[in-house]
């Protein structure tokens, strides 16, 4: 859920890529991955990327963060 700073200005919202919600951008990561030899870039909530989602062709380490 978006935090009410969020609320009021459209740009601090993103939608996350794994569960589809739009979550405030305080409380996303992005995370880089490769597809067809192109690097990739995917804006996913922290609470998809704390449960180990990760974009197709990622490499590199994700340290956990609290919700």
């Amino acid at each position: 859920m978006p935090s009410e700073k969020a609320k009021d200005n459209r740009s601090l919202i993103a939608t996350c890529v794994a569960c589809k919600k739009p979550v405030s951008t305080e409380l996303a990561v992005t995370l880089a991955g490769e597809e067809d030899g192109r690097r990739t870039l995917s804006v996913v909530c922290v609470g998809c990327a704390n449960n180990g989602w990760r974009p197709p062709g990622f490499r590199g380490v994700y340290a956990v963060r609290p919700d």
